[in-house]
């Protein structure tokens, strides 16, 4: 009976040695050396100005959120770069032939994790993600999170045209995407998701 015992107690610690778990920030991707990180301006292949900069803050306050790494200008352990390759906004739902109520924006990048002092690289991924936001006042839901966390306030909305509302809620959906994507590179590129 013991020796069973034993077994399974034995088989239970080997598994769970080997259950994939792991410390978060250090995934199996990251040498375990690492400690701080340097984001570069990414490149900017899009017709956005200035997408590079709010990129780049979106993506230090995500690693500066999680903690795990500390971010510095220059010189870290590890460097992230990469490029914007496309920024694309599409109508996705129209009344009739003419008039575009709901529109999608997209951005991929491509991103690179390097380690500074072998100049490995880490992790190497393009990341795509997508937003659906409302351009029509009767459509835009002025008490959605993300509604409230524009520019826009919901009194001002009948005296808007259409062109404006259509470019304030572009901007917003731009930035928002911005930090989903800051969160998909870390959660990629750190914890190997």
């Amino acid at each position: 009976m013991r020796t069973v015992v034993g077994m399974l107690l034995a088989s239970t610690l080997l598994w769970g040695a080997g259950c994939g778990y792991y410390v978060v920030g250090t995934g199996p991707k990251v040498p375990a050396t690492a400690r701080s990180i340097s984001i570069a301006l990414f490149d900017n292949l899009s017709r956005e100005d200035g997408l590079e900069v709010h990129l780049r803050r979106a993506l230090e306050d995500e690693f500066r959120r999680h903690g795990a790494l500390t971010v510095t200008g220059s010189g870290g352990d590890l460097l992230l770069d990469g490029r914007i390759d496309r920024v694309s906004t599409a109508a996705v739902t129209r009344i009739g032939r003419d008039q575009a109520v709901e529109y999608q924006g997209m951005i991929f990048l491509k991103v690179t994790l390097k380690e500074r002092a072998t100049g490995r690289v880490v992790f190497s991924s393009g990341i795509q993600e997508t937003q659906d936001f409302g351009v029509v006042s009767g459509v835009v839901v002025a008490s959605s999170p993300r509604f409230q966390r524009g520019l826009i306030n919901p009194r001002d909305l009948p005296n808007l045209t259409s062109a404006q509302l259509t470019e304030s809620r572009r901007t917003t959906a731009l930035e928002q995407l911005l930090d989903t994507l800051a969160h998909d590179v870390y959660i990629q590129a750190m914890e190997g998701f």
